[in-house]
């Protein structure tokens, strides 16, 4: 995807206000669905540019040989979901924030595009884990005391609902390990183009047509979500007044018919084009990889990192 391509400031916008800029005086005006779509498909492409960006950037995550940083995320998030000192990890962690800063990657955005969403989604899951009838341990807060134990069919549930030291901490110490090893995930992604990083997922002998599987997907996806977005904007360019539910749904219907045939359309031209040129199964990138001083010395300090961390855990216990 070209890495120069411009989204319309105001394809960005989520609304329009009434009498007054700041909003205080009149009512904000209700935007669509439809409008909403074309927002949505526009941030996807704007965050996808500039991730694309950050790859083609000159820090030191960008120099190292994307086979390197593929074998070095295994093993980073293989040691992660071995340690259990959370203290340990959070070191892990502001390492990370260290080669995020020398890959200029802003640690404003690499903190919130982790750390605002799975505190939430994985403490749902490990939420019940808090609990005694979950995890027995020592009561931190005692809830209700029903006097009794209770039975629910062939469940037995305690007579006093506490919450439990040992569930807590284990609440903890998933949540840490998830945010920890999916930051990782993100910074040697984000620092990678992504035709490398498909390439270099070779070493792990992964085939061919999983491969190009991939690459297909990933680079028509935003061919057809510009495609997408051109329809709504010609939809909204050429009507006036507002447009009731019932006209949307049926411009949403008749769009995902049209869309279904200019996807399929694309695919045989893509298809042909293959054939044309001699494809043979083997995604082709222009960049040759190279293993560097700067590989080895990396993965050198890594290796030290690892040790260092199991050594710290079994010194801590």
């Amino acid at each position: 995807m070209n890495s120069k391509t411009e989204i319309p400031e105001w394809l960005l916008n989520n609304g329009e206000l009434g009498m007054c800029p700041c909003g205080c005086i009149g009512k904000r005006k209700k935007v669509s669905f439809l409008e909403k779509t074309v927002n949505d498909i526009a941030k996807l492409l704007k965050e996808v540019i500039f991730f694309e960006d950050i790859a083609y950037e000159k820090g030191f995550l960008q120099k190292l040989d994307p086979r390197v940083k593929i074998i070095s995320l295994l093993i980073l998030i293989l040691t992660t979901t071995l340690l259990h000192n959370v203290l340990i990890l959070t070191i892990i962690y502001l390492l990370s924030c260290i080669l995020a800063k020398i890959s200029y990657l802003s640690l404003k955005l690499y903190f919130r595009r982790i750390w605002m969403i799975i505190p939430l989604f994985t403490g749902l899951m490990v939420l019940p884990s808090i609990f005694n009838f979950v995890r027995p341990g020592n009561s931190l807060i005692s809830l209700i005391n029903f006097g009794h134990q209770l039975h629910l069919g062939p469940f037995a549930f305690p007579a006093e609902l506490t919450i439990t030291k040992q569930g807590v901490t284990g609440a903890i110490l998933l949540i840490v390990r998830v945010g920890v090893a999916v930051s990782l995930a993100f910074l040697f992604t984000s620092t990678t183009r992504f035709s490398n990083l498909l390439k270099a997922f070779r070493v792990l002998f992964l085939p061919k047509v999983f491969i190009t599987i991939l690459e297909m997907c990933y680079r028509y996806i935003f061919m057809l979500l510009n495609i997408t977005t051109d329809m709504f904007v010609a939809r909204k360019s050429r009507t006036f007044g507002k447009i009731d539910s019932k006209e949307g749904r049926r411009f949403v219907s008749n769009s995902i018919g049209s869309l279904f045939g200019k996807s399929y359309t694309l695919s045989e031209e893509v298809y042909s084009a293959m054939l044309s040129r001699a494809y043979k199964g083997e995604p082709i990138i222009i960049n040759r990889f190279k293993f560097t001083l700067l590989d080895f010395q990396w993965l050198l300090f890594l290796i030290i990192c690892v040790l260092a961390a199991f050594g710290g855990e079994i010194i801590l216990g």
